[in-house]
């Protein structure tokens, strides 16, 4: 539930839903010291009007590119993410001497965090990736399995959330039992915290 959370991960996830209101692809980053202090965080901001490039708006290379590397040492920041890094971003993590990361959920689609331990040069780099699993990635799959789902409506390949599925059936499950009412929609516009939100799909 969302009182056993860190605040690192409520943080995270605060911003991932934040995304989700505005219809971007709802994931959330965040940068911490090695105490555990909030440095910073972000969010994909695909589809919010002043973002200029959109394609690759997503939440840790804007977290990366608005950290101070003239008043941090990035190889002491921890980045916290709601889901594994993508190509993109891995490249950024790997180029931005950033030495650990925190994923909620996998991405089967499009995540690259295996390749720390397969590519020569990613093994070179040092990165140590954790996957935290359980109740975060459940939340994580589940709002963006509802957010494929929109895609769905629009004519999109099912493509990514079949691969969603392969990794956390209940998630995929949840967000069609969700997305038949419109039900984070609903509680988008009506202004719901994201506590409640990851409570209510707890529950399910």
């Amino acid at each position: 539930m969302w009182r056993d959370l860190s605040h690192q991960w409520q943080i995270v996830f605060e911003e991932a839903w934040k995304a989700f209101g505005f219809g971007s692809t709802p994931i959330g980053a965040a940068l911490f010291d090695r105490e555990g202090q909030l440095i910073l965080s972000d969010r994909n901001r695909s589809h919010e009007a002043d973002t200029i490039n959109k394609e690759i708006s997503h939440a840790e290379a804007n977290a990366l590119r608005r950290m101070d590397t003239d008043k941090t040492d990035s190889r002491s920041v921890m980045l916290y993410t709601s889901m594994e890094p993508c190509p993109m971003c891995m490249g950024m993590i790997l180029m931005g001497h950033i030495k650990t990361v925190h994923f909620a959920a996998f991405d089967d689609y499009c995540g690259m965090v295996h390749l720390t331990k397969q590519d020569p040069y990613y093994i070179g780099k040092k990165v140590t990736c954790i996957h935290e699993g359980g109740e975060g990635e459940l939340f994580q799959l589940t709002i963006q399995s509802y957010y494929e789902l929109r895609h769905l409506e629009r004519g999109v390949s099912g493509k990514v959330l079949s691969r969603f599925y392969e990794t956390n059936n209940k998630a995929v499950e949840n967000a069609k039992k969700l997305y038949a009412g419109k039900t984070l929609d609903t509680l988008s516009q009506n202004g719901a915290l994201c506590g409640e939100v990851f409570d209510i799909i707890m529950d399910m």
